[in-house]
């Protein structure tokens, strides 16, 4: 593992010893230390590198991965010499970097576009400015205070169904994590915080179907083989999924061909038969043989709860507690692997393609959409319980209409609004003409949604009491948002697919746990070429006629044994996270249930309670469940945290 941390003085005095030494404990876990000074401060390394130009005007800290053939001998100080920000667009890394202009006494502090690499930062102006790869190297300084950030709770705290922009604030008043894809310039009394990221997708354009899926097999082979070079015993996660699947076929075709040590593979077993995935995995271990360690969760729940407070310096966030990653990274660490690939938001890179319906919706292409619609449902395995209970049993033509109508269904109420009742109605029956609709199913359907929204607004999205929410009002924060918006706007991508909070923060948790036990954590899905190609395909390329993921199973055919290729269902953890989530409850109640616990400052206890009767229900729904699992983890996960926090303070 590698890290990096620093500290620039503004107001003319030396960097105190106290908090070189206090930076330095905090992350030796990360690796051997290096150190620089410069005129005004410090740039320290962790198992990476300091960089300096001759000259001496640049010095740059270094926490990278690059994997690109050709680079600089240098490739912060020098790339950015010569071409600014907009050099580290052009990297093909996972990187966190803060250079130094001695000449401008500036400091730029650097991430690549999908937060792999963390980097967290305190600046008090006119005084100094201090980074480092993990929170508590920030804690340890003198001058930084430790007070939680209650309005960063609003968004921890609250379920939403789309996709939350990342924001530069952090669980922590005062401290906050530089954005993926950007880059901020410190001074004395400001930051300026600027996007770099630029993906070039205009070098794919006009490729044939076939060049798109045979691109991303020589891309992905080599995303793999650039990641296990040098690496003594390569280990992976292996669900049974498309995603790890792709990873760990690939990972052991290159360590066969390359005459090294075995992959070493991980799967875990709940023990809950809708999670079972033993199937899949068995066929990849029966297609490469790879040496499989099949594991359970870590049996206490609560201690991984803390565990996860102390390594990763905020609340779990996974909504299944990390008991499943840590018993894989400490496996890994017996065996010596030194790194764990993991194939973690592969679907957000190389999408489903099942927006190429909105797209045909949007461009009234209704024959099309009527032949994609049917593709969509006329695979017996594809079981979509949301749309019916009992979906296997409907008819053709009852699946049909039933998917037909919830693609419509949205734009239906867009025009509604827009349109006289008259032009409305008028629509409304071309569109079941041209699609082949019955009056009983549109019937049908406009009965459900009522029923639907009818029963939503009982849902429950947030726990909060009266007094937080009236002391604590949203406000604005610098975030990805305007990114994704640009980037969307000129390249018609899913780009917040990729660029959100969810998947960032879980980026850096999984680099706080590697980091913790000794091995390096790896997304090759994130790899430079990979995420520019999967932005650039064309939505029906990636759609592959209904099956969805079309760049996966046409270009990794000598991979994947068939019944993975044509694995068109999920595991669903609901189950687990039900009983992970009620032993959760049971063991850390002690721990926050008193009247005066910090938490019922945030949390309504009369929701609270709610709340867990619907997760201790048996008779509730449990596919229903899933919002109320992740309320009740998440607010024992804050509160548990609270709790430590009182200790640091």
């Amino acid at each position: 593992m590698s890290g990096i941390a620093g500290m620039i003085r503004f107001d003319g005095q030396a960097v105190s010893p106290v908090d070189r030494a206090s930076m330095v404990e905090r992350l030796k876990h990360r690796g051997t230390v290096v150190s620089q000074a410069i005129s005004q401060g410090l740039l320290i390394a962790f198992g990476g590198t300091v960089e300096a130009s001759t000259s001496g005007p640049l010095y740059a800290t270094v926490d990278a991965d690059i994997f690109m053939d050709i680079s600089p001998e240098q490739a912060f100080i020098t790339n950015f010499a010569q071409q600014g920000p907009a050099s580290f667009t052009k990297l093909n890394a996972d990187f966190a970097a803060a250079i130094w202009d001695n000449d401008k006494q500036l400091l730029s502090c650097v991430r690549d576009p999908l937060g792999i690499k963390p980097l967290y930062y305190v600046h008090k102006p006119g005084r100094f400015f201090a980074f480092a790869s993990e929170i508590k190297a920030l804690l340890a300084l003198e001058e930084v205070s430790i007070k939680p950030n209650r309005y960063k709770f609003r968004e921890y705290l609250t379920w939403v169904t789309d996709y939350v922009p990342y924001s530069t604030e952090t669980f922590y008043e005062g401290i906050y994590s530089v954005l993926p894809g950007h880059y901020l310039l410190a001074r004395s009394q400001q930051v300026q915080i600027c996007a770099y990221w630029q993906p070039a997708l205009s070098r794919f354009d006009g490729l044939s179907s076939e060049t798109y899926a045979s691109l991303f097999h020589d891309y992905f082979t080599s995303a793999i083989d650039s990641r296990i070079k040098d690496k003594k015993l390569v280990g992976a996660h292996l669900s049974g999924g498309l995603d790890s699947s792709s990873v760990s076929g690939m990972a052991q075709a290159l360590l066969i061909q390359q005459h090294r040590p075995s992959l070493q593979t991980f799967n875990i077993d709940t023990e809950q038969p809708s999670a079972d995935e033993q199937e899949y995995v068995q066929a990849m271990i029966d297609r490469w043989h790879s040496q499989h360690h099949r594991l359970h969760p870590v049996s206490d729940v609560l201690d991984s709860v803390l565990t996860i407070n102390r390594i990763f310096d905020r609340p779990e966030h996974f909504i299944i507690p990390s008991s499943f990653h840590l018993s894989v990274s400490l496996e890994a660490r017996q065996l010596g692997c030194d790194i764990l690939l993991t194939g973690h938001d592969g679907d957000g890179i190389i999408p489903t393609g099942f927006d190429f319906l909105d797209e045909l919706l949007d461009a009234n292409e209704w024959e099309q959409l009527q032949v994609a619609c049917q593709q969509m449902v006329s695979f017996p395995e594809r079981n979509i319980t949301s749309l019916s209970a009992n979906w296997p049993a409907l008819s053709e033509e009852d699946k049909y209409e039933k998917y037909v109508l919830s693609i419509i269904g949205s734009d239906l109420k867009k025009r509604l609004r827009k349109q006289s009742g008259a032009a409305f109605f008028s629509m409304l029956r071309d569109q079941k003409r041209l699609l082949g609709l019955s009056s009983t199913a549109i019937l049908a359907y406009m009965a459900k949604r009522i029923q639907d929204k009818l029963s939503h607004r009982a849902l429950i999205n947030n726990a909060f009491s009266a007094d937080f929410k009236a002391q604590t009002p949203q406000r604005p924060q610098q975030s990805t948002q305007e990114l994704v918006k640009t980037l969307s706007a000129e390249h018609k991508a899913p780009i917040n697919q990729v660029l959100h909070t969810t998947n960032i923060i879980c980026n850096e948790q999984m680099n706080h746990i590697g980091a913790y036990y000794g091995h390096q954590y790896s997304f090759p899905f994130f790899d430079k070429n990979i995420v520019e190609l999967g932005l650039a395909t064309p939505l029906e390329v990636h759609f592959d006629k209904g099956r969805g993921r079309g760049l996966i199973r046409n270009g990794l055919r000598d991979i994947l044994p068939p019944s993975i290729l044509s694995r068109l269902t999920k595991a669903n953890f609901v189950e687990y996270g039900t009983i992970s989530a009620q032993q959760l409850y049971e063991l850390a109640q002690e721990q926050f249930g008193s009247p005066g616990h910090p938490i019922w400052g945030v949390i309504d206890r009369t929701i609270f309670t709610k709340i867990v009767a619907v997760v201790f229900n048996p008779r509730f729904p449990a596919k229903k469940k899933t919002r109320y699992n992740w309320l009740l983890s998440r607010i024992i996960y804050l509160a548990l945290w609270l709790n430590s926090i009182h200790h640091q303070s």
